[in-house]
């Protein structure tokens, strides 16, 4: 009788976890929600969460291409300054293109500098943090040396549209951001290319003796990533019509910070889109909510850092502590 009690008991206690490990996070973003509320009225009027979902459309586009990465078992530091040159790329070759070609041309863009970052992670083996160093200072240089130091300004209304238009209410980037996320949270759950990834940074040597081609998906997860980059840095462009040597910088941490919190793992091989986005959410409420209670900016840099370092912390501790 005893025994079967504590089975119940255990078997209880695993389902309360698999909910708080499921839901938890999406759980925390609505209490944290209502918390803030009763500290900022203003805070769920229906033009602040619109102006709330606005705001993570940059950050979220890109934090799709990053959880591709991290899930494959790699960092990519290199986004903001993808961003940055596919801005100035998108803006800049309007004067001698369509919108629509420059746009396109800035996007394949990131889809190269994805596939160079992904060739030197999987082919050269240098460590992925260094690899997107390295490309980051260049690109950087790089969109200096296009913009020649100025901002590039935008001429044409109906490139203006992709980052503030709207359509049936609402704004154009959030659809985009949704269309994305579907899209690419699909990929990552139904297809092989999204098993693979995840097979790639769960566990290289096991999934490379399986038969499959290793490098290629590794290389993918990074190719993903500058196209989402790139994509961002469109979105930006048109949203801005204007665009610097400087866009872009600490977008990058920013996009890990939200994919860490949204549930993927640091170490690589589990995660999901659905649970990025949650991340970049609560990142946004939390810089709204500090904004609304006129929170400094460098004490909104220190507090993120920590929930970082925390949210990492905790990932690692329970990956190495023994079962």
């Amino acid at each position: 009788m005893s025994e079967t009690i504590a089975n119940i008991k255990s078997s209880k206690a695993r389902h309360y976890k698999e909910i708080v490990k499921r839901y938890g996070l999406l759980i925390s973003f609505f209490v944290l929600s209502l918390g803030i509320s009763f500290l900022t009225p203003n805070f769920l009027s229906a033009k602040n969460l619109m102006n709330i979902l606005r705001q993570s459309t940059i950050v979220g586009i890109m934090a799709i291409g990053t959880t591709f990465v991290i899930i494959g078992g790699g960092f990519d530091i290199s986004v903001g300054s993808t961003l940055a040159l596919s801005a100035a790329l998108a803006l800049g070759l309007q004067s001698s293109m369509h919108w629509a070609l420059a746009a396109l041309l800035a996007v394949l863009a990131g889809v190269l500098i994805g596939a160079v970052n992904g060739f030197l992670a999987a082919k050269i083996h240098i460590v992925p943090m260094i690899a997107t160093l390295g490309t980051s200072t260049i690109i950087r240089g790089l969109v200096y040396l296009y913009t020649k130091g100025y901002p590039i300004n935008g001429q044409v209304p109906q490139f203006e549209v992709i980052g503030s238009g709207y359509l049936w209410g609402i704004p154009v980037p959030v659809i985009i951001m949704v269309v994305l996320v579907a899209l690419f949270q699909f990929v990552l759950s139904k297809t092989q290319l999204g098993r693979y990834c995840c097979a790639v940074g769960g566990n290289k040597e096991a999934t490379r003796l399986a038969g499959v081609s290793v490098d290629f998906y590794h290389m993918m997860t990074f190719i993903i990533g500058g196209l989402m980059a790139a994509i961002s840095g469109v979105v930006y462009a048109a949203r801005l019509s204007s665009a610097t040597p400087l866009a872009g910088q600490n977008y990058d941490m920013d996009a890990i910070a939200a994919v860490v919190i949204g549930g993927t793992s640091v170490s690589g091989g589990e995660g999901t889109v659905l649970g990025a986005m949650i991340g970049v959410l609560l990142l946004t409420v939390v810089t709204n909510a500090f904004n609304l209670l006129g929170v400094p900016v460098f004490i909104q840099y220190v507090i993120k850092g920590l929930i970082i370092l925390v949210v990492v912390g905790i990932d690692s501790y329970t990956k190495k502590r023994p079962r």
